[in-house]
């Protein structure tokens, strides 16, 4: 059973919320982690799903207007989050350090991370994926209690395929999510969850599955359509 996580960015109004709910409310909850808008993670506590954010502060709680800490969004029974997405590192300038502040306040508060990391297509070209990669892995997780680093959750998402419906070939993702291991393992001596993200659909989803080596999906657009994301949990089930 590989694990499916949608991330719904800032996509559904208010409107859709219902509708959207009565199609996943019996989705199999055991391969699935939902992160919505954060305005919205009330609105689907009374599914009983694993539920995660998109973004966390990288403050403590307290005087930091328009934040949300872990402390806020644990205590609402919030346990996963996802951290360093390219959009937050392109559009909001967010750095490697940035990233890492996250993943040390969130393992503190017990919660997991969802470390995002995945090239450029100029990067891409000049065959510099792997030391891309495993460069931002290192940057995000160096320094921190290592006795915790088992508990994050790594998603490879090629920025060049994300909304853009190209994907990598299989031996391309085969081969990236087995490096990534191997460095987890080499380095800190760990057996991540490693996801494959970027224009996942039901359209790929039956070809994706035969590379045993990935252990799940983050989805971004193909999340907030409810009977495509349904689709996408069976066939991970």
């Amino acid at each position: 059973m590989k694990l499916v996580i949608g991330n719904q960015k800032s996509y559904l109004e208010k409107k859709e919320i219902d509708s959207f709910k009565q199609v996943i409310k019996d989705v199999n909850k055991d391969n699935f982690i939902l992160c919505p808008s954060s305005i919205y993670l009330n609105e689907f506590s009374d599914l009983g799903l694993l539920l995660g954010c998109q973004n966390v502060s990288k403050y403590d709680k307290g005087a930091t207007t328009g934040e949300l800490s872990c402390e806020q969004i644990k205590s609402i029974g919030v346990n996963f989050c996802i951290v360093g997405h390219s959009e937050r590192r392109q559009l909001f300038n967010e750095t490697i350090e940035d990233t890492k502040l996250k993943v040390s306040k969130l393992l503190e508060n017990c919660m997991t991370p969802i470390l995002c990391v995945g090239e450029t297509k100029e990067e891409r070209d000049n065959l510099k994926t792997r030391e891309i990669v495993l460069n931002e892995i290192e940057g995000a997780l160096d320094g921190l209690n290592e006795e915790l680093l088992n508990n994050i959750i790594i998603a490879y998402e090629p920025i060049w395929s994300i909304g853009t419906g190209v994907i990598p070939s299989n031996p391309e993702i085969e081969e990236i999510t087995k490096a990534i291991k191997e460095f987890l393992y080499k380095k800190y001596n760990c057996n991540n969850k490693v996801l494959y993200g970027g224009s996942v659909s039901c359209k790929n989803i039956d070809e994706l599955n035969l590379i045993d080596i990935v252990d799940g999906y983050l989805i971004g657009g193909a999340s907030t359509k409810a009977n495509e994301l349904i689709e996408i949990i069976k066939k991970c089930e």
